[in-house]
């Protein structure tokens, strides 16, 4: 069953400055759906609109950003709810944590330099529960063994831990009430190889033990070959292929999945990687068409004029491409 269900979304980032309209296509019609108890990745470039993506579903939603069309249906034990139609502040602050969670890109997004950590902690659980100091210790002593980190944490402040342990703690700190989904923005972002295997062991070992739903967003495809059950992947504000890991990286069917892996290093072979040529179109103005075309080695005619929709392959894989169109 599908917990999450995202119908031709639109987010846009508006400013009007000097009496002048600029409107960012960050989010630009995305439709997919996220199904109970799985790892579901996003992958694209930087600035392919992956992050905005996430902000507008887990409804982070802030001027400048707009949600301009489409739909965020969460479906919690039969429960349906669209989170983009809740006004109430109120509401949206108790389903955070609670039943949806954000883990943000860069731990000090989250944490206080001028307050101890056990501080984060309290302003979580106080906020969802009348606890009494035992029972606040008793929660968080135990959610901590579970991740095997050491209580002593509580006691320090953000600038007194390495980035890796900082990166810990946010993670404990977004999933200690449980959430029946997880978003993580890019969790592994400047840490080196070494702490990286451990954020991701971590991960696995709450997915584990929690049951609970993670949308994964991230430029490394390493961490979604290790991690993700299904992946979709962005180019421009548009989702362009989407469907079993496996499946994408041993058959990948749209030019610019192939050129992301083919980038990729591999082992034993030390010969130069390509990658796609040029750069990333602008979202203010992007290009008519197949936003790929002006990159694509395989670009026709109607690629310049026609916006591919995303076909199904077989298999619940599908391709934005008009080279796969016989191919259904």
């Amino acid at each position: 069953m599908a917990i999450l269900e995202v119908k031709d979304l639109k987010a846009y980032y508006i400013t009007h400055r000097y009496g002048r309209t600029t409107s960012v296509k960050a989010v630009d019609g995305v439709s997919f759906k996220v199904e109970k108890d799985e790892i579901y990745g996003i992958a694209g470039e930087s600035g392919c609109g992956k992050s905005t993506l996430l902000k507008a579903i887990s409804g982070l939603v802030k001027p400048p950003l707009q949600i301009l069309e489409g739909g965020v249906t969460y479906n919690f034990d039969g429960e349906r709810l669209n989170i983009l139609a809740l006004n109430d502040e109120k509401q949206r602050r108790k389903l955070r944590g609670a039943r949806l969670s954000l883990v943000p890109q860069g731990s000090m997004s989250v944490l206080n330099p001028v307050r101890r950590v056990r501080k984060s902690f309290e302003d979580v659980l106080y906020a969802h529960f009348d606890l009494s100091e035992q029972e606040f210790e008793d929660v968080v002593r135990k959610h901590l063994d579970a991740l095997g980190l050491d209580w002593t944490v509580m006691h320090t402040y953000p600038h007194q831990l390495s980035g890796g342990m900082r990166q810990r703690i946010t993670i404990a700190l977004s999933t200690i009430l449980k959430p029946d989904i997880i978003f993580a923005d890019e969790p592994t972002t400047a840490l080196d190889v070494v702490v990286q295997r451990g954020v991701v062991q971590l991960i696995k070992k709450i997915k584990e033990e929690q049951q609970n739903t993670l949308v994964l967003v991230t430029h490394d495809l390493s961490i979604h070959a290790n991690l993700c059950d299904r992946l979709a992947v962005m180019y421009a504000g548009k989702i362009v292929e989407e469907g079993e890991v496996d499946r994408i990286f041993s058959t990948p069917k749209h030019p610019y999945t192939i050129m992301l892996l083919n980038s990729l290093p591999k082992l034993g072979d030390s010969s130069p990687r390509s990658s796609a040529p040029g750069a990333p179109p602008s979202l203010v103005n992007p290009p008519s068409g197949c936003r790929f075309h002006p990159r694509c080695p395989y670009v026709m005619e109607r690629c310049r004029t026609e916006s591919p929709d995303l076909i199904e392959m077989g298999n619940g894989h599908r391709v934005a491409c008009f080279l796969e169109e016989g191919s259904k």
